[in-house]
């Protein structure tokens, strides 16, 4: 059976089998979307924020008829993991989307969504706010500009764990489908998308996926 969702602070070995995510060699949570299906050999593996502030939120989301929204893996803030498609289908993830002659990632890659606010606003009152208008503290910001953007921004940072989790999670994929890269939706949809955005290590992170660092 399943286990339940996996800490990062366990710092469990990750591995995958027959296109399940594995934590100490036991499947983690899997809680299936409708969102996808086809099937699909990945090329690359692409990173994401959740645009929210819990797991929950996420992959209710990502159950939710109305959605038409999925991804294959969930990353809490805690690192606990949640898989919600087989890693050999297809996830709605990517949208329109193109990298490196290809077309529509969706056929093409692997989506983990980061659990992550993304860009804040000020609050009425003053600090900082998701879209949504839920509190972020302070500690949780970081001001930074994103490569694709002009100014300076407040940024929901990333939480150790997550970072740590990705990386392990992206190792053993990538020991499985050798992609050819680690992208961010920012780089394939650069002008609709800025997820992961400034907060997120992406360029370090990528490399020890690929093995590069």
């Amino acid at each position: 059976m399943p286990q339940a969702a996996h800490p990062a602070t366990v710092s469990p070995v990750f591995t995958v089998a027959a296109h399940r995510l594995l934590a100490d060699g036991r499947p983690v949570a899997f809680r299936p979307s409708p969102h996808g299906g086809s099937p699909i050999r990945p090329a690359y593996l692409v990173l994401h924020y959740t645009a929210g502030l819990t797991a929950a939120s996420a992959i209710g989301w990502f159950l939710d008829p109305k959605a038409k929204a999925s991804a294959h893996l969930v990353i809490g803030r805690d690192g606990a993991v949640t898989q919600m498609m087989a890693f050999d289908r297809s996830a709605w993830h990517a949208g329109v989307s193109a990298w490196a002659g290809l077309t529509g990632l969706n056929s093409h890659s692997i989506g983990i969504e980061m659990v992550n606010a993304g860009k804040l606003v000020r609050g009425p009152a003053g600090g900082w706010r998701t879209w949504t208008g839920e509190p972020v503290p302070e500690a949780d910001v970081l001001i930074a500009r994103h490569r694709n953007e002009p100014a300076d921004a407040a940024w929901h940072r990333y939480s150790e764990a997550q970072v740590a989790t990705v990386t392990a999670i992206g190792a053993a994929l990538q020991a499985a489908y050798r992609f050819k890269g680690v992208v961010g939706h920012e780089d394939i949809a650069p002008r609709r998308k800025v997820d992961p955005g400034p907060a997120f290590p992406l360029k370090e992170v990528a490399a020890r996926i690929m093995g590069e660092g």
